[in-house]
């Protein structure tokens, strides 16, 4: 008979230890411990370091798997489960709920991040502190409350609470604003707490022309054709898209507006351009766009794989960068000219999905103060396919 129940120590102080889960230590045949919890086991109990987990199937009777805070927060639990999907599990205070008590916040709107052993994209963590009233970060020695400080310092109005070693004799909570703690060392586990004053909330997800700063001389993707393009894409939350020819990238503010969490290279050869695709970005509070001022040519083979590509205008690197591209790949050309359309055409017509579409837009335009008339903008042929 073998009865499997996963346990939330806590910050792994003994006081904090709810008595369902100290009963269950106490009962235990067999406890399955992180090194920094043998102090919540009394002496002759049977433990196995927790990295040993799959020894679980050899073991029988009442199995306890303590795991440090909560159990579904961050915790091996999810990954139990699915190898023994009948367990018991017994809550605990995780190091967020005591923090936020510490720091008399609330946590029942706030965003949950970890980078405690796993990647964290900084855009998704930019973008989620921009959009939210609380973000709370778990952190180790590489995702630090440092290295979070660090990134802060392009927004203004956020305030953090760093909780350190909680529940333990070395436990430190500090308060201040990010720049007080770039540099900064703290010890391991921390967790960060970000307060978001001020957070931004997108007017609309599609994007008007009149939304867009402007540049004479470079052209932006008229609004009606601009939609159709970023629709064709197909994008997912957390796509790689390159915009190939990004112009004044209103293609790529757009996607990202509608996107904030996909990672989005915007690539344009003109130093004006480029600067204006920047300046668009942070005027929509994005940090998802990376823009590259360069030939597509000379900078494609340093970009990550793309799962969308978008190309607006590639001063003849098309035969070039289209048979870079890699499976699985979704590719969108707009085409102005019949040689670029014949072009590409050439290119992508046997690919899967391929589909052609072409755009006439006719706007109102005022003529007089009692006049309007309609005019109509440049038709635009829209090639879209999958590799």
């Amino acid at each position: 008979m073998r009865e499997i129940i996963v346990a939330g120590a806590g910050t792994g102080a003994l006081s904090q230890i709810t008595p369902e889960v100290s009963d269950a230590i106490d009962s235990a045949d067999v406890i399955f411990a992180d090194k920094r919890l043998h102090s919540l086991i009394p002496a002759g109990k049977r433990v196995i370091d927790i990295m040993r987990w799959r020894e679980i199937s050899e073991e029988s009777g009442r199995i306890v798997i303590l795991v440090s805070g909560d159990p579904g927060m961050f915790s091996l639990m999810l990954i139990i489960m699915k190898h023994y999907p009948d367990i018991t599990v017994l809550p605990g205070i995780s190091s967020l709920q005591a923090l936020c008590a510490k720091a008399g916040e609330t946590w029942h709107d706030a965003t949950i991040l970890s980078g405690h052993g796993r990647a964290l994209n900084p855009a998704k963590f930019l973008t989620t502190v921009e959009r939210r009233r609380i973000t709370i970060l778990f952190c180790d020695k590489n995702i630090s409350p440092s290295w979070a400080c660090e990134k802060l310092s392009c927004i203004d109005c956020v305030d953090v609470v760093i909780g350190s070693c909680l529940g333990s004799e070395d436990e430190s909570v500090s308060f201040g604003k990010p720049g007080d703690f770039a540099g900064v060392e703290f010890p391991s586990p921390s967790i960060i707490l970000i307060r978001n004053n001020e957070p931004y909330i997108p007017e609309r997800l599609h994007l008007r022309d009149r939304d867009f700063l402007r540049e004479p001389d470079i052209v932006m993707t008229n609004e009606s054709v601009r939609s159709v393009i970023i629709s064709r894409l197909e994008l997912f939350p957390e796509a790689v898209f390159w915009d190939i020819g990004a112009g004044s990238g209103s293609i790529s503010v757009g996607a990202g507006n509608e996107f904030p969490f996909a990672d989005i290279h915007a690539v344009e050869r003109n130093p004006v351009a480029a600067s204006l695709i920047s300046r668009n970005a942070s005027r929509f509070h994005l940090h998802n766009i990376t823009v590259h001022s360069s030939r597509a040519l000379d900078v494609i083979g340093e970009l990550p794989k793309p799962s969308h590509v978008f190309i607006g205008g590639s001063d003849g690197e098309m035969p070039g960068i289209l048979p870079a591209l890699k499976k699985p790949v979704r590719v969108v050309i707009a085409c102005v000219t019949l040689e670029t359309f014949t072009e590409a055409y050439g290119i992508i017509r046997e690919w899967e999905n391929f589909e052609a579409v072409q755009i006439s837009a006719i706007a109102s335009k005022p003529l007089a103060p009692s006049l309007t008339m309609m005019k109509a903008n440049n038709p635009v042929m829209i090639l879209s396919a999958e590799l």
